[in-house]
């Protein structure tokens, strides 16, 4: 491993808050400390009163600005209180921090980020096929599911309250999955109220609507026997890169899709639970559109946790995949109504 990654390795961000800066250093002195921010970003920002997009009511952004420390990020979890996230990222990292809300529980800054490897079964690799890490979910016990792709598995970590760490354990896949797409594998998972584990399929750019999916009766299947096949249609043009749960048992899926002409675009869409079944074909209510000239970008990542007044509080995470030109946003909506 190169010093310069040893040192991103190394990391520990501290006082990201927004519209503030931090001075960040790896340890060590062999590098110069880096200047990361936090800074807020309006839902249009033409139109900075603008506050809601469908029936999300827009609680605030973050622009997450990290060097070449702290990117790619495609998995989020929140925990319950609204006050830790923890994020995996494509080049295999784990993200943790907290995370500030104002008096009016809009989304406000972060604090006490650290990075890390995520290891895998052999330790840390520096492999990307071994450590693209796409989503995450926790389970009751505290232990964590991490989807990945190109060398397409599901890993199970032992409890950890900064996210997913000691060596991992593979739990059994379906059998089609391993043979998916090297870069459209295990792009969404997420356990269910019920305790049911549902993972979706990315796919090729390929145009098709229909994805492949999976549903197990357990959060940790036994074995391959354990999942049944179900199909997701999404959008012309868009795949699936994130899902989460949704009190009433359905869940919210993200979807995206990028053109050389129209850019980044997501798309939210609402499930019901009676559709989450073997061998159903899934096609969700879309409930908004993040575009052009909204706040957009590569969202890949979706989390959700119970509002104070009964409302779903949804998050939203950017992979901006260590590029110039894209953002790590992380973004927080209330979703109202009977379905939330």
């Amino acid at each position: 491993m190169t010093m310069r990654k040893m040192l991103a390795w190394g990391l520990l961000l501290t006082a990201l808050s927004g519209g503030c800066a931090a001075v960040v250093g790896a340890g060590g002195g062999a590098r110069e400390p880096e200047i990361v921010t936090a800074r807020q970003v309006p839902l249009d920002r033409g139109r900075p009163e603008k506050a809601a997009v469908g029936p999300l009511r827009f609680l605030g952004g973050l622009e997450i600005v990290g060097g070449d420390r702290v990117g790619g990020l495609s998995g989020l979890w929140i925990d319950p209180a609204g006050e830790r996230f923890v994020a995996v990222g494509d080049t295999g990292l784990v993200v943790d921090g907290r995370l500030w809300t104002d008096a009016a529980g809009r989304l406000a800054g972060v604090a006490e980020v650290r990075a890390r490897p995520l290891p895998v079964e052999e330790g840390v690799s520096r492999r990307k096929r071994r450590t693209d890490a796409e989503d995450l979910t926790r389970l009751t016990d505290g232990s964590w599911l991490v989807s990945l792709e190109r060398d397409h598995r599901i890993l199970r970590y032992s409890a950890g309250d900064h996210g997913p760490e000691g060596t991992p354990t593979p739990i059994p896949l379906p059998p089609e999955a391993e043979d998916g797409p090297e870069n459209g594998g295990l792009e969404a998972l997420t356990r269910l109220p019920d305790g049911r584990l549902l993972v979706l399929e990315e796919g090729e750019d390929d145009g098709r609507q229909e994805r492949r999916a999976w549903i197990a009766d357990m959060a940790v299947p036994r074995s391959a026997a354990d999942w049944q096949p179900l199909t997701y249609r999404a959008a012309p043009r868009y795949r699936p890169t994130g899902i989460a749960p949704l009190p009433d048992g359905g869940v919210l899926v993200l979807e995206r899709r990028v053109s050389l002409l129209g850019g980044w675009s997501s798309r939210l869409v609402r499930v019901a639970p009676q559709q989450l079944m073997a061998g159903a074909v899934i096609e969700g209510e879309e409930l908004a559109r993040l575009e052009s000239p909204l706040v957009n970008d590569n969202f890949e990542g979706i989390a959700t946790r119970p509002g104070p007044a009964g409302e779903t509080l949804v998050y939203l995470i950017s992979d901006d995949n260590f590029s110039s030109l894209q953002r790590t946003y992380l973004l927080q909506f209330a979703l109202d109504g009977p379905s939330s």
